[in-house]
């Protein structure tokens, strides 16, 4: 049987406006906005409105680049709730673990409000009284510009007498191709989905890896109902750099 490994884009993977504009018309992306909003909104933010900052302007999304990555994190969070309503539910999830984690969310390893509490976007604007909520995965890593070093992790899904649960695989890196290319020669890992909507990787980097082994594709690509997303885009520049 194939092994399937979702890999979430991290924070950059709304760099390009049509992106941004694109994911607002899918329900699943708008729900977990929405849902997001009113965690925001209960604990009386002010000036935090999401849908408006997915809908404007470069200069203006780039200003605030701890919001940048709560945002890109709800999108890949609706991204994969949408993933789920076509596909199985793979077996290894890949991301990056400190920060704002669509991974740690999708794999249940985390509530989605709490990572909306604890977004550093969040915390540094809320009112003293608030709960804390402490981060399930955390490293002493250097901060830059308000937000640490990515490092990434993989979960691998595993069946025990109370159900499904993620436990952490081995290992750890600050370069995500290095943490694929042990996935795919320790653990077999043959296909990696994209949930960005940017690459984390581009197909060049899964072929130089394993010599053509690996099947690398966009979580959007696979939903029958989303061929319209990337009419237009610009695919030869949406390789991101974590």
């Amino acid at each position: 049987m194939t092994k399937v490994a979702v890999v979430f884009s991290g924070r950059n993977g709304l760099d390009l406006a049509e992106l941004r504009s694109g994911v607002l018309r899918i329900p699943e992306v708008t729900m977990r906005l929405r849902e997001a909003q009113t965690v925001i909104d209960d604990l009386e933010v002010p000036e935090v409105d999401l849908l408006s900052l997915l809908t404007s302007d470069d200069e203006h999304f780039f200003r605030n680049i701890q919001l940048k990555s709560l945002v890109s994190a709800i999108v890949q969070v609706g991204l994969f709730d949408r993933y789920l309503k076509t596909q199985t539910r793979p077996q290894f999830f890949v991301g990056n673990s400190n920060g704002d984690s669509a991974m740690l969310v999708c794999s249940g390893r985390q509530s989605f409000q709490e990572m909306v509490l604890n977004s550093p976007a969040v915390v540094g604007v809320r009112a003293p009284s608030s709960e804390t909520v402490v981060p399930l995965m955390t490293s002493e890593l250097p901060v830059l510009s308000g937000l640490s070093l990515t490092e990434f992790h993989a979960l691998e899904v595993r069946t025990t007498d109370q159900g499904l649960t993620c436990v952490a695989v081995p290992g750890d890196s600050k370069e995500l191709r290095k943490l694929v290319a042990s996935l795919f020669q320790e653990q077999g890992m043959s296909r990696f989905v994209n949930i960005g909507p940017s690459n984390a990787l581009c197909e060049a980097d899964y072929r130089a890896l394993s010599d053509g082994e690996i099947e690398a594709i966009d979580s959007i690509e696979l939903d029958p109902h989303l061929g319209w997303f990337w009419q237009g885009n610009r695919r030869q520049v949406l390789q991101i750099a974590l």
